[in-house]
């Protein structure tokens, strides 16, 4: 059962939650009397960029290699941190595929514990889709294989371990998966990845005296961290080579909501969100990512620019109470995270942006006669129930879309929701003052005090009766607490296994 709002509070006014533990930093340049992140002393280091992994296969049937191991990581400039990676000691490699191809990832675990990989936003077969329910042992190899079916869209990938994903993420497992198609191929929008168009993982950490990763659970916000970092490191910085740069932002941190700006309030365009372009571009300047959201972006530079990518303070703290008894989600926090210089004299201006990116974005699905289910977040469950491994939630017997209205019951604290293997519009937004941009086809919705989502839902239709998808907040210490469920795809008239989820033919040692 969830937990009554009023005992909680009263227990964190007695507890004393660490609510300064978060530092802010001027983004701006302007006066402050916090104390600077670690690692944002001395010079700027450049940005690294994940590489893109190597397949093997034809063109259109694609095998990739995935190796999770440990090792030692320079996240900070002058001490060497223990951390985790896929193919390397922190992040992993950027997989790439077209809508259509037939791809089969082979992860390796190295680690000495279990952990498993989730293919974020991907429409899939639940057997291949990475829950908890897919363990990989130390020293097995896990080889699912799919169709792709999504549009061309900026994907993510990450573990799912029961209880411990915010820890195994927070180590460093997390890659992007990028999916083209026709669209993409035919928009006149920077492509040169590592160039012009460049992935931004945002994380942030807490470190001890030695460099290590302080790995202690904060009362009620678990892994949030005072540290920000990009592609793994602090202090990141990017130059420039050309007037135009697309930049696909990733929010891999647990816990912590950002709010994206630039230094000197130019604005910018988004052309994609969670799960595809958008059907036009949005001009924004100030824009919310929450945890596992994606946002891709344009922004126009000029010879001689010197500039930062920022996360401001939200506006009204995004709905959360500055009571002294609330957490602190360091809503109210200001960051620099990556500085930017424009491109060489004579680079010349960047062309006109595309007016119209994907017109099948305009529309969502027909939600005529769609069934409608009811989902009350509050404080670590879902309808008053925590994740149970061995209880089906959900029953879906029919290949069209649903409606779910997703609400935050918790007057002081924020949640998201995220749906494995779908994507939704989000058709009304309510119970809150706080603006929050929802724009184009998404997997994922931040969800502040109060608020109320109604969602057109779209799932990849692959019925299983023995293999479950999960819904969860993607607030990672929320999740690991219990603030998930788990849903059935079958045909109509099927019913669940009595036990679901088996790795026994999917894992070999």
């Amino acid at each position: 059962m969830a937990v009554p709002a009023v005992d909680r509070r009263a227990f964190l006014k007695g507890a004393g939650l660490v609510a300064g533990t978060v530092v802010a930093v001027s983004a701006l340049g302007g006066c402050s009397t916090a104390p600077t992140p670690r690692g944002y002393g001395g010079a700027p280091r450049p940005l690294p960029v994940p590489p893109l992994a190597d397949a093997t296969g034809d063109a259109t049937s694609l095998t990739y290699r995935l190796t999770a191991q440990a090792g030692d990581s320079r996240i900070l400039p002058d001490v060497s941190t223990r951390t985790w990676g896929f193919n390397g000691t922190h992040l992993g490699p950027t997989l790439t595929a077209r809508r259509g191809d037939r791809v089969t990832v082979e992860i390796t675990n190295t680690l000495g514990e279990t952990t498993t990989v989730h293919w974020h936003g991907m429409k899939l077969p639940a057997v291949a889709d990475g829950g908890p329910h897919s363990p990989i042992e130390p020293g097995a190899t896990w080889s699912p294989g799919w169709t792709v079916e999504n549009t061309a869209a900026t994907l993510w990938y990450h573990p799912h371990t029961h209880g411990l994903t915010g820890l195994h993420a927070y180590r460093g497992l997390a890659g992007l998966f990028i999916v083209e198609d026709e669209v993409s191929d035919s928009l006149d929008l920077p492509r040169d990845y590592g160039v012009d168009d460049i992935p931004l993982v945002l994380m942030d950490h807490r470190f001890n005296e030695d460099g290590s990763l302080d790995e202690t659970d904060l009362p009620d916000l678990g892994l949030l961290g005072d540290t920000p970092t990009v592609n793994g490191i602090t202090n990141a910085h990017f130059d420039a080579s050309t007037p135009r740069v697309r930049f696909r932002v990733l929010n891999g941190s647990t816990m912590r909501f950002y709010n994206l700006a630039f230094s000197d309030d130019r604005a910018f365009n988004v052309i994609a969100s969670d799960s595809g372009f958008l059907p036009e571009p949005v001009e924004r300047g100030m824009l919310p990512i929450g945890p596992g959201e994606r946002w891709e972006i344009l922004v126009d530079l000029e010879p001689g620019d010197d500039i930062s990518l920022v996360s401001l303070p939200f506006p009204d703290n995004f709905g959360v109470p500055e009571d002294g008894y609330t957490p602190d989600f360091g809503l109210g926090d200001q960051f620099t995270l990556l500085g930017i210089t424009g491109p060489p004299e004579g680079s010349g201006p960047a062309p006109a942006v595309p007016g119209v990116l994907d017109v099948r974005a305009a529309t969502g699905p027909d939600t005529t006669d769609a069934p409608q289910r009811d989902f009350l977040l509050n404080t670590f469950s879902i309808n008053d129930l925590m994740m149970d491994m061995n209880r089906v939630d959900v029953v879906i017997d029919h290949s069209g879309p649903e409606i779910w209205k997703v609400t935050n019951d918790n007057s002081d604290w924020p949640h998201n929701f995220h749906i494995h293997n779908a994507r939704f519009r989000v058709n009304r937004f309510e119970g809150t003052g706080v603006e929050v941009f929802n724009d184009g086809w998404k997997d994922t919705v931040s969800l502040p005090p109060g608020a109320g989502a109604t969602l057109a839902v779209e799932f990849g239709h692959h019925p299983d009766p023995t293999w479950p998808y999960m819904y969860h907040c993607h607030m990672l210490y929320h999740e690991d607490q219990g603030m998930m469920g788990q849903f059935v795809i079958v045909e109509p008239g099927q019913t669940p296994a009595l036990e679901t989820g088996s790795s026994e033919h999917t894992h070999r040692h």
